[in-house]
């Protein structure tokens, strides 16, 4: 394909070769987030979780933490997350919605629930553990924003 191509560059968008890309994101998109990217040239994330690294300060899982979203429904979804370092803890922050727009109700972890009403969750993980989160959710609460959430007031939320 790209070797057909006769454009030159100065008459293409910055994201004319996306086209072209031969690596694929979407099956981490569904798996971590529980999400997907609407089809098209816009990509919208529409998803059930988004993470973030409150120690390096920017978007998606901590370094040797693994994500699994399960069962999706209209108001729930399960994420288990799991730290493989052996030695370190670690933080992860996760949102509810890729741009916060939902809102936990309830999380229960170890068949134990909680009240929860917050756009975000903060959940700390000791060497080598995991735990599986049910969240029961209000979708389309809030006004969804580009924003982490630190710079909103949602961090630190425990």
């Amino acid at each position: 394909m790209i070797h057909n191509d006769h454009t030159t560059a100065d008459s293409r968008l910055a994201d004319y070769l996306l086209d072209f890309n031969p690596a694929t994101t979407n099956a981490l998109t569904n798996l971590t987030l529980g999400g997907y990217f609407s089809s098209g040239r816009i990509w919208v994330l529409h998803s059930r979780f988004r993470n973030f690294d409150p120690v390096r300060r920017r978007a998606g899982l901590p370094e040797d933490v693994g994500a699994l979203v399960e069962k999706p429904g209209a108001d729930s979804a399960a994420v288990t997350l799991v730290n493989t370092n052996p030695i370190e803890s670690r933080e992860v922050v996760v949102q509810a919605g890729g741009y916060g727009e939902h809102r936990f109700e309830s999380v229960t972890i170890a068949g134990k629930r909680t009240q929860y009403q917050r756009p975000v969750i903060t959940v700390r993980q000791d060497p080598g553990a995991g735990a599986r989160l049910e969240f029961q959710m209000t979708r389309y609460a809030n006004r969804s924003t580009f924003a982490f959430p630190w710079d909103r007031g949602w961090y630190p939320a425990k």
